[in-house]
């Protein structure tokens, strides 16, 4: 009985083993050789002719592609620094230190040659002021007296918007109406726009004080105004008067990053700052602070009277600074040695004739002297 149930299993096993060499014979494809072609390229030999398209090229504007050059092509030197200068801070001074103090208003004319700076085609001064006024870096102040909180127009008091300021420049003209044969028929007036060139000059206004601490005289601009020509409606000119006020403090921040060098002159990174700073202009005094408040004009009405009383007042003003303190290096150190030295010296006998002027007092030396 077991063997003949071995016998069966065998049969079995032999069976399956067979059916699954034949499913493995069938899932098996025949395998073809690869084989690999070479193609050769055609070559031309036809010559190759340029052909003239007589159309022309079109450019096309591409706003979003930006091509960077090269600046500073014009022969010219700026410096890129200085257009985010920022300007030195001024001490205040202590009003206990301060012993002599006088105010003066001088007027700088652009006609001068010296004062060319201010006026330079493409880079002039108003043009700068009237920027930082619109950005909000300079407040601008009305110029109009008369009134008690501002009695001479300088007082920083009243603010000017920069529309109003604007309309000050601004000026009317007249225009002739003419009819179809040319003959004048009547005239209308309008408005001109602001132009540079009519501002002629520029009011300054400084205090000149001693300070007993440096031991110095001091001079410091507090305000500048545009200076404008008054004329009539006859076309007459009768002068020049201030279209606003604006302090020194806050021009600063745009004399800063002004750049007025001038090579052919060797300055070089100089600002419209420093030529304030340094006095590299020339002004002439119009008025001296005085308890009646008048102007050299109001009691000099002669041009050649006004100048000179100008050049009286700044010939005061540089003595001043002149005679503040001197020394003297010769001589004796102190009263004892001066009279040791005296008592030393034989007394020699008068002559008869004297023509000489009698000898004038030696001050004592090493001891400032005020004046």
């Amino acid at each position: 009985m077991k063997k003949s149930i071995l016998i069966v299993l065998c049969i079995m096993l032999a069976t399956s083993l067979s059916v699954m060499a034949q499913s493995k014979k069938r899932s098996k494809k025949p395998t073809s050789k690869r084989t690999t072609k070479v193609v050769k390229p055609v070559v031309d030999t036809t010559a190759i002719v340029a052909k003239k398209d007589s159309t022309p090229a079109v450019v096309q504007n591409t706003p979003n592609k930006v091509v960077s050059v090269p600046d500073s092509d014009d022969g010219y030197l700026k410096s890129e620094i200085m257009t985010k200068a920022r300007p030195f801070p001024i001490p205040d001074p202590n009003q206990n230190n301060i012993k002599y103090y006088h105010r003066y208003w001088r007027d700088i004319d652009l006609k001068d040659p010296r004062n060319q700076k201010f006026n330079t085609p493409g880079a002039t001064l108003i043009e700068a002021l009237l920027k930082g006024i619109k950005d909000g870096k300079i407040n601008a102040y009305d110029a109009t007296g008369g009134i008690p909180e501002n009695p001479g127009g300088d007082s920083f008091t009243v603010p000017m918007p920069y529309t109003a300021l604007m309309g000050h420049l601004r000026d009317t003209v007249s225009i002739d109406k003419l009819d179809k044969d040319g003959n004048k028929i009547g005239s209308e007036r309008k408005l001109n726009d602001f132009t540079p060139d009519k501002v002629v000059g520029y009011r300054i206004k400084e205090d000149v004080y001693f300070d007993k601490r440096l031991s110095r005289v001091q001079t410091r601009i507090i305000g500048i105004a545009p200076l404008v020509r008054v004329t009539l409606t006859n076309g007459d000119t009768i002068g020049t008067q201030p279209v606003c006020w604006l302090k020194f403090k806050q021009c600063r921040t745009v004399f800063a990053t002004m750049d007025v060098s001038d090579p052919d002159k060797n300055l070089y990174d100089v600002s419209m700052d420093d030529m304030f700073l340094q006095r590299q202009f020339y002004a002439k005094i119009v008025e001296e602070s005085n308890p009646l408040g008048r102007r050299i004009k109001d009691y000099m009405k002669d041009p050649a009277d006004q100048d000179k009383e100008a050049q009286r007042i700044e010939k005061k003003l540089a003595d001043y600074k002149a005679n503040v303190w001197s020394y003297t290096t010769t001589g004796a150190l102190d009263g004892s040695e001066a009279a040791a030295n005296a008592k030393s010296v034989k007394k020699q006998p008068a002559a008869k004739k004297v023509t000489a002027a009698p000898p004038q007092p030696t001050p004592a030396t090493g001891a400032p002297v005020k004046q």
